[in-house]
């Protein structure tokens, strides 16, 4: 009876405790618009740019030395804007949404870039306020790259990034947001074809094991190979044909 008793009083005192200790303050949440912020790729996202890259100049006979110098400051003369692309700009920011390009070109010259998207799109594209440049670094171990648009990514908060290459849709899973695969022309396909499904154009392996029939399954269904959204804009010649006029 007495351990009884013991155990009531000590339950009393909790609860007097308990009553008379502060309400602990609420964690004050910084509540977000709903608004998102939005990036695009520039090159076979919303420019066409396989002339660009196929005119400009190369530094080395290695296919990567490409005179970015010179290809950043041609895009007016031989790049075109994919028209249903801008048409997505567009319907973002008509909605109030932040849109931002972020593209693994390297960056000199690279003022001319937004330059040629402001007169293309109508509003400022400016570099390092939605412009930025993100080459791709190489592993000194292995000799390969890898994207570093993630970084990016990340640092600016995007929701949704849009982009043709199998390396944009790695970037926005390891920044953690929502891909989705702008379908490349199939000029530029078969002009340069690594880095998208892999190689559609290479021998089957490993490392590139998807052909047409594939490829053309994955457009049906609207899902690419790392789980992406497939936003399928190039899907026959006519279409091809309609957005580059």
């Amino acid at each position: 009876m007495k351990h009884g008793a013991e155990s009531l009083i000590m339950l009393i005192v909790i609860l007097l405790i308990t009553a008379c200790s502060p309400t602990p303050a609420l964690v004050k949440v910084e509540q977000q618009k709903g608004q998102l912020k939005v990036g695009f790729d520039i090159d076979d996202t919303i420019l066409f740019t396989r002339d660009n890259f196929l005119k400009a100049p190369a530094l080395s006979d290695d296919p990567d030395h490409l005179d970015y110098a010179w290809i950043n400051t041609h895009d007016s003369l031989y790049s075109t804007l994919i028209k249903p692309v801008a048409d997505l700009v567009w319907f973002y920011r008509a909605h109030g949404h932040d849109v931002f390009f972020i593209t693994a070109r390297p960056g000199i010259n690279g003022d001319a870039v937004g330059r040629f998207l402001s007169s293309e799109l109508d509003f400022p594209v400016e570099l390092g306020k939605n412009l930025f440049f993100s080459p791709k670094q190489k592993d000194p171990a292995t000799g390969k790259k890898y994207t570093t648009k993630h970084h990016l990514i990340s640092e600016l908060g995007l929701h949704l990034y849009f982009g043709d290459s199998d390396t944009d849709m790695i970037a926005a899973s390891i920044a953690g947001v929502r891909a989705v695969r702008v379908v490349r022309d199939q000029r530029s396909v078969d002009a340069y074809s690594s880095n998208y499904f892999g190689d559609l154009k290479s021998d089957p392996e490993k490392r590139a094991p998807f052909g047409d029939v594939n490829y053309q399954t994955f457009l049906t269904r609207g899902v690419g190979p790392f789980g992406e959204t497939i936003y399928p804009i190039y899907i026959n010649t006519e279409d091809v044909n309609q957005s580059q006029e």
